[in-house]
Protein backbone atom coordinates (compact mmCIF):
# COMPACT_ATOMS: atom_id res chain seq x y z
CA UNK A 1 0.00 0.00 0.00
CA UNK A 2 1.43 3.32 -0.77
CA UNK A 3 0.52 6.30 0.92
CA UNK A 4 -2.12 8.52 0.41
CA UNK A 5 -3.31 11.42 1.88
CA UNK A 6 -6.45 13.23 1.06
CA UNK A 7 -7.17 17.20 0.63
CA UNK A 8 -7.73 18.82 3.98
CA UNK A 9 -11.39 19.72 3.55
CA UNK A 10 -11.76 15.79 3.54
CA UNK A 11 -10.59 15.78 6.72
CA UNK A 12 -13.29 15.80 9.66
CA UNK A 13 -13.83 15.16 12.75
CA UNK A 14 -12.02 14.53 16.13
CA UNK A 15 -8.07 14.38 16.11
CA UNK A 16 -8.17 11.10 18.10
CA UNK A 17 -9.39 9.16 15.28
CA UNK A 18 -8.37 5.28 14.36
CA UNK A 19 -9.43 3.01 11.86
CA UNK A 20 -11.61 0.85 14.41
CA UNK A 21 -10.16 1.79 17.95
CA UNK A 22 -7.04 1.74 19.69
CA UNK A 23 -6.54 -1.53 20.58
CA UNK A 24 -7.64 -3.28 17.26
CA UNK A 25 -5.44 -0.19 15.57
CA UNK A 26 -2.34 -1.19 18.06
CA UNK A 27 -2.75 -4.97 16.87
CA UNK A 28 -3.61 -5.47 12.84
CA UNK A 29 -1.57 -2.75 12.01
CA UNK A 30 1.96 -4.23 13.78
CA UNK A 31 1.96 -4.06 17.08
CA UNK A 32 0.01 -7.33 17.52
CA UNK A 33 2.30 -9.04 14.93
CA UNK A 34 5.55 -8.43 17.29
CA UNK A 35 3.98 -10.03 20.46
CA UNK A 36 2.46 -12.54 18.18
CA UNK A 37 5.65 -13.43 16.74
CA UNK A 38 7.99 -13.38 19.72
CA UNK A 39 5.30 -15.83 21.36
CA UNK A 40 5.69 -18.23 18.24
CA UNK A 41 9.49 -18.36 18.10
CA UNK A 42 9.56 -19.28 21.69
CA UNK A 43 6.60 -22.09 21.76
CA UNK A 44 7.78 -23.75 18.66
CA UNK A 45 11.58 -23.98 19.09
CA UNK A 46 13.93 -24.85 16.27
CA UNK A 47 13.72 -27.99 13.87
CA UNK A 48 12.32 -29.39 10.92
CA UNK A 49 9.11 -30.11 12.80
CA UNK A 50 8.81 -26.48 13.94
CA UNK A 51 9.16 -25.35 10.25
CA UNK A 52 6.68 -28.34 8.74
CA UNK A 53 3.90 -27.47 11.27
CA UNK A 54 4.34 -23.57 10.52
CA UNK A 55 4.43 -24.13 6.73
CA UNK A 56 0.84 -26.17 6.86
CA UNK A 57 -0.48 -23.57 9.07
CA UNK A 58 0.23 -20.81 7.32
CA UNK A 59 -0.88 -22.53 3.80
CA UNK A 60 -4.05 -22.90 5.90
CA UNK A 61 -4.41 -19.48 6.82
CA UNK A 62 -3.63 -17.96 3.64
CA UNK A 63 -7.01 -19.70 1.90
CA UNK A 64 -8.60 -16.89 4.66
CA UNK A 65 -6.51 -13.77 5.30
CA UNK A 66 -3.86 -13.72 2.70
CA UNK A 67 -5.30 -14.92 -0.68
CA UNK A 68 -8.68 -12.50 0.33
CA UNK A 69 -6.05 -10.09 0.34
CA UNK A 70 -4.95 -10.17 -2.88
CA UNK A 71 -8.26 -10.92 -3.93
CA UNK A 72 -9.80 -7.60 -2.18
CA UNK A 73 -6.86 -6.00 -4.65
CA UNK A 74 -8.91 -6.80 -7.69
CA UNK A 75 -12.43 -6.06 -6.57
CA UNK A 76 -11.29 -2.27 -5.21
CA UNK A 77 -9.60 -1.96 -8.13
CA UNK A 78 -11.97 -3.34 -11.09
CA UNK A 79 -15.36 -1.94 -9.23
CA UNK A 80 -16.27 0.65 -11.72
CA UNK A 81 -13.59 0.34 -13.87
CA UNK A 82 -15.35 1.96 -16.83
CA UNK A 83 -15.89 4.93 -14.64
CA UNK A 84 -12.53 5.26 -13.66
CA UNK A 85 -11.29 5.41 -17.03
CA UNK A 86 -13.83 8.14 -18.18
CA UNK A 87 -15.46 10.01 -15.32
CA UNK A 88 -14.03 13.84 -14.79
CA UNK A 89 -13.88 12.85 -10.74
CA UNK A 90 -10.64 11.24 -11.49
CA UNK A 91 -7.88 13.67 -13.16
CA UNK A 92 -6.46 12.60 -16.74
CA UNK A 93 -3.10 11.15 -15.21
CA UNK A 94 -5.27 8.38 -12.63
CA UNK A 95 -6.89 7.70 -15.38
CA UNK A 96 -4.27 6.67 -17.57
CA UNK A 97 -2.66 5.47 -14.42
CA UNK A 98 -5.64 3.23 -13.84
CA UNK A 99 -5.44 2.32 -17.75
CA UNK A 100 -2.19 0.95 -18.17
CA UNK A 101 -1.73 -0.91 -14.52
CA UNK A 102 -5.40 -2.30 -15.17
CA UNK A 103 -4.82 -3.45 -18.54
CA UNK A 104 -1.98 -2.74 -20.53
CA UNK A 105 0.36 -4.21 -17.50
CA UNK A 106 -1.47 -7.58 -16.99
CA UNK A 107 -1.31 -8.01 -20.72
CA UNK A 108 2.20 -7.77 -21.16
CA UNK A 109 3.47 -9.80 -18.12
CA UNK A 110 1.12 -12.40 -19.40
CA UNK A 111 3.02 -11.95 -22.83
CA UNK A 112 6.45 -11.80 -21.15
CA UNK A 113 5.75 -15.28 -19.34
CA UNK A 114 4.19 -17.14 -22.24
CA UNK A 115 7.04 -16.12 -24.44
CA UNK A 116 9.40 -17.57 -21.40
CA UNK A 117 7.51 -20.97 -21.20
CA UNK A 118 7.48 -20.82 -25.07
CA UNK A 119 10.92 -20.90 -25.60
CA UNK A 120 11.86 -23.16 -22.83
CA UNK A 121 14.21 -20.38 -21.24
CA UNK A 122 14.09 -21.60 -17.38
CA UNK A 123 16.61 -19.30 -16.17
CA UNK A 124 14.75 -16.23 -17.41
CA UNK A 125 11.53 -17.86 -15.73
CA UNK A 126 13.30 -18.27 -12.87
CA UNK A 127 14.48 -14.71 -12.30
CA UNK A 128 10.67 -13.54 -12.23
CA UNK A 129 10.48 -14.96 -8.84
CA UNK A 130 13.59 -12.55 -7.50
CA UNK A 131 11.77 -9.61 -9.19
CA UNK A 132 8.75 -10.83 -7.50
CA UNK A 133 10.65 -10.62 -3.98
CA UNK A 134 12.18 -7.83 -5.33
CA UNK A 135 8.80 -5.73 -6.00
CA UNK A 136 7.13 -7.65 -2.57
CA UNK A 137 10.15 -5.96 -0.82
CA UNK A 138 9.06 -2.43 -2.31
CA UNK A 139 5.20 -3.52 -1.67
CA UNK A 140 5.92 -4.08 2.53
CA UNK A 141 8.42 -0.55 2.57
CA UNK A 142 5.66 0.98 1.21
CA UNK A 143 2.76 -0.14 2.67
CA UNK A 144 4.68 0.63 6.04
CA UNK A 145 5.34 4.33 4.63
CA UNK A 146 1.56 4.66 4.09
CA UNK A 147 -0.09 3.45 7.55
CA UNK A 148 2.21 6.39 9.02
CA UNK A 149 0.80 8.85 6.55
CA UNK A 150 -3.08 6.91 6.95
CA UNK A 151 -2.49 7.15 10.95
CA UNK A 152 -1.25 10.52 11.15
CA UNK A 153 -3.95 12.18 9.01
CA UNK A 154 -6.30 10.46 10.92
CA UNK A 155 -5.00 12.07 14.14
CA UNK A 156 -4.08 15.47 12.29
CA UNK A 157 -0.26 14.87 13.75
CA UNK A 158 0.97 15.42 9.98
CA UNK A 159 4.74 14.85 9.61
CA UNK A 160 6.39 17.56 8.01
CA UNK A 161 8.39 17.93 4.56
CA UNK A 162 11.67 16.78 6.05
CA UNK A 163 9.91 13.50 8.32
CA UNK A 164 8.31 12.52 5.07
CA UNK A 165 11.62 12.37 3.37
CA UNK A 166 13.77 10.45 6.07
CA UNK A 167 10.92 8.18 6.45
CA UNK A 168 11.10 7.16 2.99
CA UNK A 169 14.64 7.13 2.63
CA UNK A 170 14.79 4.97 5.70
CA UNK A 171 12.21 2.86 4.04
CA UNK A 172 13.78 2.73 0.56
CA UNK A 173 17.23 2.09 1.96
CA UNK A 174 15.80 -1.23 4.36
CA UNK A 175 14.13 -2.40 1.26
CA UNK A 176 17.34 -2.69 -0.87
CA UNK A 177 19.40 -3.99 2.16
CA UNK A 178 16.98 -6.33 3.10
CA UNK A 179 16.65 -7.67 -1.08
CA UNK A 180 20.61 -7.99 -1.10
CA UNK A 181 21.31 -9.94 2.06
CA UNK A 182 18.75 -12.48 0.87
CA UNK A 183 20.49 -13.12 -1.71
CA UNK A 184 23.84 -12.90 -0.54
CA UNK A 185 23.20 -15.90 2.20
CA UNK A 186 21.58 -18.02 -0.58
CA UNK A 187 23.96 -17.31 -3.21
CA UNK A 188 25.71 -20.96 -2.84
CA UNK A 189 21.96 -22.74 -2.02
CA UNK A 190 19.70 -24.16 -4.38
CA UNK A 191 16.43 -22.63 -4.14
CA UNK A 192 13.46 -23.21 -5.72
CA UNK A 193 9.66 -21.81 -6.15
CA UNK A 194 7.01 -24.47 -7.13
CA UNK A 195 9.70 -26.32 -8.55
CA UNK A 196 10.66 -23.75 -10.81
CA UNK A 197 14.72 -23.18 -9.80
CA UNK A 198 15.21 -19.35 -8.19
CA UNK A 199 18.26 -17.23 -9.76
CA UNK A 200 19.99 -15.46 -7.19
CA UNK A 201 21.32 -12.15 -8.03
CA UNK A 202 25.57 -12.40 -7.30
CA UNK A 203 25.96 -9.97 -4.30
CA UNK A 204 29.55 -8.78 -2.91
CA UNK A 205 30.12 -8.37 0.32
CA UNK A 206 31.23 -4.42 -0.09
CA UNK A 207 27.97 -4.20 -1.81
CA UNK A 208 25.92 -5.82 0.99
CA UNK A 209 28.27 -3.33 3.59
CA UNK A 210 27.60 -0.11 1.52
CA UNK A 211 23.81 -0.94 1.87
CA UNK A 212 23.69 -1.28 5.42
CA UNK A 213 25.76 1.27 6.21
CA UNK A 214 23.02 3.45 4.02
CA UNK A 215 20.31 1.50 6.53
CA UNK A 216 21.83 3.22 9.62
CA UNK A 217 22.55 6.72 8.13
CA UNK A 218 18.93 7.15 7.10
CA UNK A 219 17.43 5.37 10.26
CA UNK A 220 20.09 8.10 12.52
CA UNK A 221 18.61 11.06 10.27
CA UNK A 222 15.41 9.59 10.58
CA UNK A 223 14.80 9.43 14.68
CA UNK A 224 16.72 13.13 14.65
CA UNK A 225 14.07 14.63 12.96
CA UNK A 226 11.47 12.53 14.38
CA UNK A 227 12.61 14.39 17.88
CA UNK A 228 11.58 17.43 16.06
CA UNK A 229 8.19 16.08 15.02
CA UNK A 230 7.55 14.83 18.77
CA UNK A 231 7.72 18.61 20.03
CA UNK A 232 6.10 19.80 16.82
CA UNK A 233 2.82 18.25 16.04
CA UNK A 234 2.94 15.07 18.03
CA UNK A 235 3.61 11.70 16.49
CA UNK A 236 0.87 8.93 15.77
CA UNK A 237 1.99 6.24 17.31
CA UNK A 238 0.21 3.27 15.69
CA UNK A 239 1.40 4.44 12.54
CA UNK A 240 4.70 4.58 12.64
CA UNK A 241 4.90 1.48 14.86
CA UNK A 242 3.56 -0.27 11.63
CA UNK A 243 6.18 1.72 9.63
CA UNK A 244 9.19 0.03 12.01
CA UNK A 245 7.57 -3.34 12.05
CA UNK A 246 6.69 -3.52 8.15
CA UNK A 247 10.61 -2.17 7.46
CA UNK A 248 12.78 -3.77 9.81
CA UNK A 249 10.77 -6.88 11.95
CA UNK A 250 8.66 -8.38 8.33
CA UNK A 251 11.85 -7.11 5.96
CA UNK A 252 14.90 -8.20 7.40
CA UNK A 253 13.43 -11.02 9.87
CA UNK A 254 15.38 -14.14 8.79
CA UNK A 255 14.42 -16.89 10.78
CA UNK A 256 12.79 -19.46 8.51
CA UNK A 257 9.62 -20.76 11.00
CA UNK A 258 9.16 -17.33 11.76
CA UNK A 259 9.27 -16.01 8.38
CA UNK A 260 6.48 -18.10 7.44
CA UNK A 261 4.01 -16.23 9.76
CA UNK A 262 5.32 -12.76 8.04
CA UNK A 263 2.80 -12.56 5.26
CA UNK A 264 -0.15 -13.20 7.56
CA UNK A 265 0.34 -10.25 9.79
CA UNK A 266 0.99 -7.92 6.37
CA UNK A 267 -2.07 -9.05 5.14
CA UNK A 268 -3.86 -8.18 8.33
CA UNK A 269 -2.29 -4.83 8.39
CA UNK A 270 -3.58 -4.25 4.47
CA UNK A 271 -7.05 -5.67 5.28
CA UNK A 272 -7.33 -3.03 8.47
CA UNK A 273 -7.38 -0.01 5.61
CA UNK A 274 -9.54 -2.55 3.14
CA UNK A 275 -12.23 -3.14 5.58
CA UNK A 276 -12.04 0.69 6.79
CA UNK A 277 -12.20 1.57 2.97
CA UNK A 278 -15.33 -1.16 2.24
CA UNK A 279 -17.14 -0.42 5.58
CA UNK A 280 -17.33 3.35 4.53
CA UNK A 281 -17.90 2.56 0.74
CA UNK A 282 -21.13 0.35 1.41
CA UNK A 283 -22.72 3.17 3.78
CA UNK A 284 -21.98 5.84 1.56
CA UNK A 285 -23.17 4.03 -2.01
CA UNK A 286 -26.38 2.13 -2.50
CA UNK A 287 -26.47 -1.53 -4.53
CA UNK A 288 -29.68 -2.22 -6.09
CA UNK A 289 -31.38 -6.08 -6.70
CA UNK A 290 -34.86 -6.45 -8.19
CA UNK A 291 -35.39 -2.73 -7.31
CA UNK A 292 -34.56 -2.94 -3.56
CA UNK A 293 -31.45 -1.55 -1.95
CA UNK A 294 -28.87 -4.20 -0.46
CA UNK A 295 -28.28 -3.48 3.44
CA UNK A 296 -24.80 -2.12 4.09
CA UNK A 297 -23.73 -5.49 5.85
CA UNK A 298 -24.95 -7.53 3.69
CA UNK A 299 -22.86 -6.19 0.79
CA UNK A 300 -19.36 -5.97 3.55
CA UNK A 301 -20.86 -10.44 3.58
CA UNK A 302 -20.49 -10.34 0.11
CA UNK A 303 -17.72 -8.32 -0.30
CA UNK A 304 -15.27 -10.43 2.02
CA UNK A 305 -17.04 -14.13 0.87
CA UNK A 306 -16.44 -12.90 -2.67
CA UNK A 307 -13.17 -12.24 -1.75
CA UNK A 308 -12.52 -15.97 -0.17
CA UNK A 309 -13.64 -17.34 -3.51
CA UNK A 310 -11.63 -15.00 -5.68
CA UNK A 311 -8.54 -16.18 -3.51
CA UNK A 312 -9.59 -19.67 -3.99
CA UNK A 313 -9.85 -19.58 -7.72
CA UNK A 314 -6.91 -17.49 -7.98
CA UNK A 315 -4.99 -19.78 -6.05
CA UNK A 316 -5.33 -23.09 -6.43
CA UNK A 317 -8.28 -23.43 -9.09
CA UNK A 318 -6.86 -21.84 -11.98
CA UNK A 319 -3.64 -23.06 -11.28
CA UNK A 320 -4.11 -26.70 -11.27
CA UNK A 321 -6.66 -26.54 -14.01
CA UNK A 322 -3.78 -25.25 -16.43
CA UNK A 323 -1.38 -27.32 -14.96
CA UNK A 324 -3.58 -30.55 -15.96
CA UNK A 325 -5.24 -29.43 -19.22
CA UNK A 326 -2.19 -27.78 -20.84
CA UNK A 327 1.02 -29.22 -22.21
CA UNK A 328 3.94 -28.36 -21.07
CA UNK A 329 8.26 -29.34 -21.09
CA UNK A 330 7.63 -30.66 -16.86
CA UNK A 331 11.55 -31.80 -17.47
CA UNK A 332 12.20 -28.02 -17.93
CA UNK A 333 9.90 -26.37 -15.36
CA UNK A 334 8.61 -28.64 -13.13
CA UNK A 335 5.00 -30.20 -12.14
CA UNK A 336 3.58 -27.04 -10.63
CA UNK A 337 4.52 -24.47 -13.32
CA UNK A 338 1.11 -22.50 -13.47
CA UNK A 339 0.93 -22.32 -9.71
CA UNK A 340 4.55 -20.87 -10.25
CA UNK A 341 3.38 -18.63 -13.08
CA UNK A 342 -0.20 -17.24 -11.48
CA UNK A 343 1.34 -16.60 -8.04
CA UNK A 344 4.08 -14.86 -9.62
CA UNK A 345 1.65 -12.70 -11.80
CA UNK A 346 -0.46 -11.77 -8.45
CA UNK A 347 1.77 -10.60 -6.28
CA UNK A 348 3.24 -8.45 -8.98
CA UNK A 349 0.30 -7.34 -10.45
CA UNK A 350 -1.35 -6.66 -6.70
CA UNK A 351 1.53 -4.08 -5.90
CA UNK A 352 1.09 -2.02 -8.99
CA UNK A 353 -2.80 -1.62 -8.31
CA UNK A 354 -1.95 -0.70 -5.15
CA UNK A 355 0.31 2.05 -6.18
CA UNK A 356 -2.78 3.62 -8.35
CA UNK A 357 -5.02 2.54 -5.63
CA UNK A 358 -4.08 4.13 -2.60
CA UNK A 359 -1.78 7.20 -4.10
CA UNK A 360 -2.49 10.86 -3.27
CA UNK A 361 -5.14 12.57 -5.34
CA UNK A 362 -6.90 9.59 -5.22
CA UNK A 363 -10.80 11.19 -4.76
CA UNK A 364 -12.00 7.02 -3.63
CA UNK A 365 -9.46 7.38 -0.81
CA UNK A 366 -10.65 10.67 0.35
CA UNK A 367 -13.42 10.07 0.26
CA UNK A 368 -14.16 6.33 1.87
CA UNK A 369 -10.83 6.04 3.81
CA UNK A 370 -10.30 9.56 5.30
CA UNK A 371 -14.33 10.81 4.89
Amino acid sequence: MSAALPPPKAITGASNRYLFGPFSDFAMLGGGSLIALLALRVWLGDGHEARTWSLGVTLAIANIINHPHFAHSYQIFYSHFRNKLSSPTYSADLQRRYLHIGITTPLLIICILAILVATESARALGLAANIMLFLVGWHYAKQGYGMAMVDAVLKRRFYGDEQKRWLLHNAHATWVFAWLLVNYLIAHSTRDYWGVEYVVIPVPLWLLIVSGACCLTTLTALLYHLRDQRSRAGIAWNGLLAYGVSIYAWLLIRDPVVLLWVPMFHSLQYMAVVWRFQSSRVRTTQLMVAGKPVGARMRLVMFAAFGFILGYLGFWLLPETLNASVPYNQEVFGTALFFYLIWIFINIHHYLMDTVMWRKGNPDVARHLFG
